[in-house]
């Protein structure tokens, strides 16, 4: 399933302020989902009136989107949390399989909450430039206005970061086959793992909204011809997708819960 937002609505929360309700209008119409006034109902209350598959709550601090028990929202915690290593010496997995550099561009072709992205953004710099392409509209729309965001107790150089990046929606199928050759310096792909790896909270409402079909042969022509460099794919360790793929290099796996499959523009 692709993309399952048909059923959504999108609240606020008790007593909004005036922001609260444009952010609502705002992702309403970037979406198509429907708004519905809180007036003075419980989520409870509302989910009984609606019977929506999902629902979106922005709140004065953070958009939420609730899907059955599960919630998700945007925060740049993790990708906080990597940067200080990287900054303390700490070598990251996927900038080492990626490649990267001060000044290069990357293509996240599979964007979700923007962690990776961000991470990537850091190290780029200034003069580097992350495209990320998400296809759900409702993930979309979320994390471009969070990538906006101050938050507290984050460094000035992750919110830089996180403002470099350039949210696209779509599908990047058919994105990868209209950029032109070589106008990306690293083409990267984090699909949704088809074995879950975690019971967290935020990636069980994700799952629902995610694109879960597989990469094929064809996708990663098209980003190996987009790419100058390298094409970079994510897999949980247990999973034998890149091998299927004829990926001859793979790091990681041994000692960490994921590996990166590595295609060289070059062979």
């Amino acid at each position: 399933m692709v993309n399952s937002e048909k059923n959504f609505i999108i609240t606020t929360s008790l007593g909004a302020r005036a922001d609260q309700y444009e952010l609502a209008a705002r992702i309403s119409n970037e979406t198509g989902i429907p708004y519905v006034a809180r007036g003075k109902k419980t989520i409870s209350e509302l989910k009984d009136s609606w019977k929506p598959d999902g629902m979106v709550v922005v709140e004065p601090l953070r958009i939420i989107c609730i899907v059955g028990e599960s919630e998700f929202f945007f925060h740049p915690s993790m990708a906080v949390i990597r940067i200080k290593e990287i900054k303390s010496g700490k070598n990251d997995q996927m900038i080492n399989a990626m490649g990267l550099c001060d000044g290069q561009r990357l293509l996240d072709c599979t964007l979700g909450l923007a962690t990776d992205a961000i991470v990537a953004s850091y190290i780029l710099g200034p003069k580097g430039f992350v495209l990320g392409i998400e296809s759900s509209p409702l993930v979309a729309s979320i994390v471009q206005i969070g990538l906006q965001k101050s938050y507290k107790k984050t460094s000035h150089d992750v919110l830089n970061a996180m403002s470099r990046i350039k949210v696209f929606k779509g599908d990047h199928r058919i994105t990868l086959e209209e950029l032109p050759d070589n106008s990306f310096d690293v083409v990267y792909f984090d699909p949704m793992f088809r074995i879950p790896m975690s019971k967290s909270s935020g990636i069980n409402a994700l799952r629902p909204l995610a694109d879960h079909r597989p990469i094929t042969n064809r996708v990663l022509d098209s980003a190996l011809r987009v790419a100058s460099k390298r094409v970079v794919v994510k897999e949980n360790r247990w999973g034998n997708e890149l091998e299927k793929l004829g990926f001859k290099y793979i790091e990681g796996g041994k000692n960490s819960s994921v590996r990166y499959g590595i295609m060289f523009k070059d062979g």
